[in-house]
């Protein structure tokens, strides 16, 4: 009984640290509204992060700009905008809701250990160890993923709409700024007209041509002007406070700041033809927003269509009664007896008709939406036609006038009159052609037009950022490889490069001066990790079925191969010993060691599974096991493992990077995560979101930034403030599956291996760093 007892502990201890294992920790973000607020009056135009933004999105010139426009400024908007922030947090959220569709129902662990007081012999403790495992039937899994999918696509195509909204807000201000400063000017004129058109009727009041009445009439219209001018002040006063708020900094950020109209002021010939009106109505960010968000209710009905059929619950289960071992397994189902989830899917049925009535409503308001945009648009176009006409004949007035004036046909004064008239049609004209840009503004906002003009709003500008931190100088196209590619090493004084291609059975020998493919290696089998000897002419290639090649770097003729009974995978070479330390193992793990001055193995140190990428540091080697979600830390004097630090940030910790100074590892994890750790003791000291599938990670020691290649097709980049303390950087977009990669400190650049897929030619891409 005894045994049995301890045999059950043991079951739900393991379980229990089995489930543990791998929790993630809360990490304290604090907020604080004092720090928030003097970050927010920090904001600048002249932010050297919102040059590199702006560049990133082709927008350059001498900095600080001397002038800003409506393009430059929307992108400011774009970079600073909270709003903007609040979208991609949602996205990020319903991105988050993926994973969460996507988890399978963990089991549950049951004891229930009882007593009979009634008999002693051979025990009377009666011990129940089960388990219930819970198996979803009907596809329930992949309609909650599609569902997630859908509303994820619904919160990115916000995006697009918030960063129309905000485009927008900044066009109106920048309007009524142009608008305000410009009536602004007139009104300065009409009021030194004024001024002098009431001395000229002074004089002649005291002359007695004109009775006191009409002088009183002047005086009200220049008081009138007075205070329209301070209304245009006011006006222009608001606007920059408006300008600010749309582009998200303070307004005293705009103080000594030169705003450029032009862009503003062009308007287009044709207005909304039909075929732009038919893409407005297909590709506006809101109308497929809508239809997503159908979509979405598609899944939800056939989610809630197969609740119908009850999932199904093993039990397997094992009892200690009283001396007898008894094992069972146990099957259960829900019985739909009741009901048949007839009320909720009534209710999803209902909620795919509001879906679909929303899309039908949205689609008659867009399209009324543009009409009334085009109307408005020709309408103010034809009211400043007709301000321009009699803009045009008062001028001609005025200028006869003139003329008879020298010829003493007429008095200053009627002059003056006739001027008071022709400024007054230039009011009339001026805010006719404030009524014209906004009515182009209402367009471009109706028909999302044009979108070139809007940045990938998706993404932070921080991740935007990336593009000055990695810049893409060279691809070098691979059209003979199928598939995808596994590691590679660099050769500095020869300038090749040997990348492992592990589903095209080939290493390529790519030859960076000249940019091109020099030599394909194709004695190799599933290739996987390479270490190249200078001093001794050789390469050490991985190779999927177990055995390590030797071959001349040279002639890349096979010298010897050295045979593991399982996949050899992870290479890192220590040039003071001349040892090699492989990765070995599938359905076993170990770190075998070969002396390279012989070429033999000399131990297999055993680890708890098979070994992903490690890091040699003296003594000590650190080794990521994914499948038991942990780093060990190998003695190599002793040839064992003598600790294993759990990786608490997230499962799947396959790549590692190494900063040796500060005494940091740097590990990838999935769904998307890199986990700091203290490689004095394990201690995880930070815990950063990343894109998924990390598979390269790279610390550059010199510029204390971290790359780290994904699988979604992202470049992330890490910065690093001290030992403790990280912060996301950049993201640069690549291609699908584009996780191996390579820093090369020396050349000062970053290699990434491109993998061949449908419509995708593979390939090797060359990237530089920043100066440091």
């Amino acid at each position: 009984m005894k045994h049995a007892f301890k045999f059950a502990v043991m079951v739900v201890a393991g379980l229990g640290a089995l489930g543990l294992g791998g929790c993630v920790h809360f990490h304290d973000q604090p907020l604080s509204a004092e720090r928030a607020g003097a970050d927010f009056s920090a904001r600048t135009l002249n932010d050297a992060e919102l040059k590199d933004y702006l560049e990133a999105n082709r927008v350059t010139g001498d900095w600080p700009r001397a002038a800003w426009d409506f393009n430059s400024l929307s992108l400011a908007a774009f970079y600073y905008q909270p709003s903007l922030d609040v979208a991609r947090a949602k996205w990020a959220v319903a991105t988050a809701g993926k994973t969460t569709a996507g988890e399978r129902p963990n089991p549950t662990l049951s004891v229930s250990p009882a007593y009979n007081t009634t008999t002693t012999v051979p025990s009377p403790w009666i011990v129940t160890p089960s388990l219930d495992i819970p198996i979803e039937t009907a596809g329930k899994r992949g309609y909650r993923i599609a569902q997630a999918t859908q509303l994820s696509e619904v919160a990115r195509l916000n995006i697009a709409s918030v960063a129309w909204q905000v485009r927008s807000a900044v066009r109106r201000s920048l309007v009524n700024l142009d608008a305000a400063q410009a009536m602004e000017n007139l009104l300065r004129e009409q009021q030194k007209m004024q001024t002098e058109n009431l001395r000229l009727l002074e004089q002649q009041l005291q002359a007695g041509a004109i009775s006191p009445f009409e002088l009183t009439q002047a005086r009200v219209a220049a008081d009138g002007t007075r205070l329209a001018l301070h209304d245009a002040e006011r006006q222009s006063a608001e606007s920059r406070v408006q300008l600010a708020q749309a582009v998200g900094v303070p307004t005293h950020a705009l103080d000594g700041v030169e705003f450029s109209f032009d862009s503003l002021r062009v308007m287009p010939a044709e207005v909304a033809p039909a075929e732009a009106r038919r893409q407005a109505l297909l590709n506006r960010a809101d109308i497929l927003s809508a239809l997503a968000e159908y979509a979405a209710s598609q899944s939800a009905l056939q989610l809630e269509i197969a609740k119908q059929y009850p999932d199904i619950h093993l039990s397997p289960g094992y009892e200690y009664d009283q001396g007898d071992n008894k094992w069972s397994l146990g099957l259960s189902v829900t019985l739909p007896v009741f009901n048949h989830n007839q009320g909720a899917i009534a209710e999803a049925q209902a909620r795919r008709t509001e879906a679909a009535a929303k899309f039908n409503a949205l689609q008659a308001g867009v399209l009324a939406e543009i009409d009334l945009a085009v109307a408005g648009y020709r309408a103010a176009m034809q009211k400043q036609a007709d301000a321009d006409a009699m803009l045009a004949n008062l001028q001609s007035q005025e200028k006869s006038a003139r003329a008879r004036l020298d010829a003493g046909d007429i008095s200053k004064s009627e002059l003056a009159a006739l001027q008071l008239q022709f400024s007054a049609g230039a009011l009339a004209r001026q805010d006719a052609l404030t009524q014209v840009r906004q009515a182009k503004g209402q367009l471009e906002d109706a028909l999302q037009s044009p979108a070139e003009m809007l940045p990938s709003a998706e993404r932070s500008p921080r991740v935007e950022q990336a593009t000055a931190l990695l810049s893409l100088r060279q691809t070098i196209s691979l059209p003979h490889v199928k598939g995808g590619f596994d590691l590679m090493a660099v050769d500095l004084a020869g300038k090749r490069l040997f990348l492992n291609a592990e589903d095209n059975n080939t290493t390529e020998v790519i030859d960076l001066a000249g940019g091109k493919l020099a030599h394909t290696i194709t004695d190799v089998t599933e290739p996987k990790w390479v270490v190249y000897r200078p001093e001794l002419h050789r390469l050490y290639i991985a190779n999927g079925n177990g055995n390590v090649r030797v071959l001349d770097s040279d002639t890349y003729a096979t010298q010897r191969t050295i045979a593991f009974k399982e996949k050899a995978n992870n290479l890192r070479f220590d040039a003071k010993t001349g040892e090699l330390f492989i990765g070995v193992g599938k359905q076993f793990g170990a770190i075998g060691v070969v002396d390279t001055r012989k070429d033999v193995i000399t131990a297999e140190i055993t680890l708890a599974n098979f070994p992903k990428q490690f890091e040699v540091e003296g003594n000590l080697i650190y080794v990521n096991v994914p499948e038991a979600n942990h780093v060990a830390v190998v003695d190599r004097k002793k040839k064992a493992v003598v600790a294993t630090w759990p990786v608490t940030a997230a499962k799947g910790n396959i790549p590692m990077g190494f900063d040796r100074t500060r005494h940091r590892l740097f590990i990838g994890c999935e769904p998307g995560k890199l986990a700091v750790l203290d490689s004095a003791n394990g201690r995880q000291v930070a815990v950063l979101d990343i894109a998924p599938e990390p598979d390269g990670v790279h610390y550059d020691a010199e510029r204390r930034l971290i790359y780290i290649s994904c699988g979604d097709g992202s470049l992330d980049v890490v910065r690093q403030t001290d030992a403790d303390h990280y912060e996301f950087a950049g993201r640069v977009s690549t291609a699908k599956g584009a996780a191996t990669s390579l820093f090369v400190p020396e050349l000062k650049q970053l290699f990434l291996a491109v993998p061949q897929r449908e419509g995708q030619t593979a390939e090797l891409r060359v990237y530089s760093v920043s100066p440091k």
